[in-house]
């Protein structure tokens, strides 16, 4: 099993969780409400519900989710298989991330982690010691 590893921006995750939250339930929701609301009540030969749920379906699909993609807030920089355990070009704040060393020397700056944290392909929030633990097969 491979697992990769990414460093998240926790600022920048928060806010585009938010947005996601707006864009799913609230601004997408209401769109498609709008146009079920006008195509039902013009109920003509042409503008009718068979409209609004073909534009929903075969047109907007694509709208339901968020536009913002997770790189906006993170980026790999390890994965860890049977195989071995790989470092990504990962750099951050001006600092390469492509060994322990660094990664060690990384955290142990307060505000470094006040803005990041480790999470997993899952987004698994992990604390460096349980990566650590993780390399070392403990």
């Amino acid at each position: 099993m491979s697992t990769t590893y990414y460093i998240a921006n926790r600022k920048r995750k928060k806010e585009c969780e938010e947005f996601k939250k707006f864009w799913e339930e609230e601004w997408f929701p209401e769109i498609t409400d709008k146009l079920y609301q006008f195509c039902t009540g013009t109920n003509g030969e042409i503008v009718n519900k068979d409209l609004a749920e073909s534009i929903t379906e075969d047109k907007m699909c694509g709208l339901s989710c968020t536009p913002l993609s997770d790189t906006l807030y993170e980026e790999a920089f390890l994965t860890v298989n049977k195989s071995g355990v790989f470092w990504h070009k990962c750099e951050v704040e001006g600092v390469l991330l492509n060994s322990l060393e660094e990664l060690i020397k990384f955290f142990s700056k307060k505000a470094n982690q006040e803005t990041y944290s480790l999470e997993d392909q899952n987004g698994r929030v992990c604390t460096l010691n349980d990566l650590i633990r993780e390399l070392s097969g403990k």
